[in-house]
């Protein structure tokens, strides 16, 4: 196949397009920095620079695509304006799409958040008939990324030749992290004698199997349906356990009391009402004292979603950011 990967430089885009040249399938990486670009050059790779909100800069490389996975979108935690997000991940994404089907693409796989269904606890995990629930609710990237999914399910179209499959990955890691992104999770542990944790937990994923589910989608993912790609569920205590054990360090571990988590996030709402730029907001640090736990049962069934220890991909991101 020929496949058009946006956001080619992200954790998982990289981690998709080792899998896709290893299946010998042609791959263009579209991207705004090359230079970020992880990987070793590949004869099977092009590399194409263009903005996702721009779509002169892709229309021509739709024209001979079986297949277009959408991974581009804007992270960051610290934009307080709502319609910056609602530009990238919302509306760039509906244009792609409809240019996808424009061009007669076998399928357009976009790969949303698990957070736009709602998480649950260890006995009553969360799964795709469940409505998001707060704090991500209020998270203004969540609610991008579930504005784009909702418009791409409710898209009506005569066209038949388009799938659209819709992935929503929890918390990954492993290798080839640029930004860093989730890695800044083990990053904050490195060489620290104490460790502060929240008291929630997250649901897991080693990026190597969200990877192999994104490709499996664009053959076993069935036409507007969604899927949780998850993997082990772990309180932030469990999860700092298994990197301080491979990094071998002697590190006390400290839980933060939720009411002291919580002062700090309004605080950073004050910062942020004076238009001051933080990841701190009393929305993203509940979001850390909250279970958000998933299964992945959909996904296996369907999408054969491997399932690798997490560990290894704890291993991966060491190794990646040469921290042994």
């Amino acid at each position: 196949m020929r496949v058009l990967v946006t956001g080619a430089n992200s954790l998982l885009a990289s981690n998709t397009i080792n899998i896709l040249l290893e299946k010998d399938h042609k791959v263009i990486g579209f991207l705004r920095n090359p230079r970020s670009f992880p990987l070793p050059a590949h004869k099977n790779l092009v590399l194409q620079t263009g903005d996702i909100t721009d779509p002169e800069s892709y229309l021509d490389l739709l024209k001979d695509i079986d297949s277009v996975i959408h991974i581009a979108a804007l992270t960051s935690q610290n934009i307080i304006d709502y319609e910056i997000y609602k530009k990238v991940n919302t509306e760039a994404t509906v244009i792609l799409y409809k240019h996808a089907i424009d061009n007669d693409v076998s399928s357009f796989i976009y790969v949303s958040t698990a957070n736009c269904f709602g998480y649950g606890s260890s006995p009553d995990l969360g799964n795709e008939l469940k409505t998001s629930r707060y704090p991500f609710t209020k998270s203004l990237y969540a609610k991008s990324k579930l504005e784009a999914q909702q418009i791409l399910l409710q898209y009506k179209t005569d066209s038949q030749k388009t799938k659209l499959v819709i992935l929503n990955p929890t918390f990954m890691i492993g290798a080839y992290d640029t930004k860093p992104s989730s890695g800044r999770l083990i990053l904050s542990g490195y060489n620290k004698k104490v460790i502060f944790y929240p008291s929630g937990g997250k649901s897991f994923i080693n990026v190597k199997d969200a990877a192999n589910g994104v490709v499996n989608a664009i053959t076993s993912g069935r036409h507007k349906e969604a899927y949780i790609l998850s993997g082990t569920n772990l309180s932030y205590k469990a999860f700092y356990k298994k990197v301080v054990l491979q990094l071998e360090q002697n590190s006390t571990l400290i839980k933060i009391p939720n009411f002291l988590l919580i002062s700090v996030g309004y605080l950073g709402d004050l910062l942020r009402f004076f238009n001051i730029k933080t990841d701190i907001s009393s929305v993203n640090v509940k979001a850390l004292c909250v279970d958000n736990y998933y299964t992945n049962e959909k996904a296996k069934k369907e999408l054969k979603l491997p399932q690798n220890n997490i560990d290894e991909g704890i291993s991966d991101a060491i190794r990646w950011f040469n921290l042994i």
